[in-house]
């Protein structure tokens, strides 16, 4: 079977080297190329048969939807962007998936398995292992967060604060989209603004938690029952 070959088109380096090193364990794609800006990847795809285009939508000059009006005959089109807002714009051009980042690799599988789909083809996509640890940006880094090293996360308006063992740290992402990455046999929700490491847990006071280094956390009337299920 031939691989399906596909580019990267994106205005961070830290994208490129997510999408990179996810699909270094998927043998049936073929990189063939990492472009920065949408001019590049336009002249690239003019020139070169492409399966399948990894796209940013905002990116300067050209973004990533004004590039697409300007292809008759397009690839397969996976949307990678920040920004929820646009998914209803990118189905308007038929786009295969739409991930918003920071995306796990279950997510990219899951993508990549709809390009297989519609082309007909019956892949063995590698096993998503359980993981433990996030992958967050961090003051405009992508950082590794082991599950182990987290104490509780709080809601920081648009942000989270993520408390760690050895400090606090702030990434852009609401507390429900990082609830979604986290292994719920670690972590619980005990209030709408607050999401806590079970072992890190002393005792439950009344409507409060305690951690195991004294700090106190208030409990949700929502949360509370699931809470005090963890202890039955």
């Amino acid at each position: 079977m031939d691989k399906i070959k596909c580019i990267v088109v994106d205005d961070e380096e830290g994208a490129h080297l997510v999408i990179t090193h996810f699909l270094k364990d998927i043998r049936t794609l073929s990189l063939e190329g990492s472009f920065y800006n949408a001019i590049d990847a336009l002249d690239y795809l003019y020139k070169n048969k492409v399966d399948l285009v990894f796209l940013d939508i905002n990116m300067p000059g050209l973004s990533g939807l004004e590039m697409l009006e300007t292809l008759t005959n397009r690839p397969f089109i996976i949307l990678t962007t920040a920004y929820k807002q646009y998914a209803l714009d990118g189905y308007k051009y038929e786009v295969v998936d739409y991930l918003v980042k920071p995306f796990e690799f279950k997510k990219f599988l899951q993508a990549i398995d709809k390009v297989m789909n519609r082309k007909g083809i019956q892949a063995k996509m590698p096993a998503v292992e359980e993981t433990d640890h996030l992958i967050l940006k961090v003051d405009g880094t992508l950082t590794k967060i082991p599950f182990s090293k987290i104490i509780y996360i709080q809601s920081f308006g648009n942000y989270v604060k993520i408390f760690i063992e050895d400090g606090m740290l702030i990434s852009q992402m609401t507390t429900s989209e990082i609830e979604e990455r986290l292994s719920t046999s670690l972590f619980l929700r005990i209030h709408k603004s607050y999401i806590v490491s079970l072992k890190q847990i002393q005792k439950v006071s009344g409507t409060q938690v305690v951690l195991k280094n004294n700090t106190e956390l208030p409990i949700g009337n929502t949360f509370k029952r699931e809470l005090l299920a963890q202890f039955k």
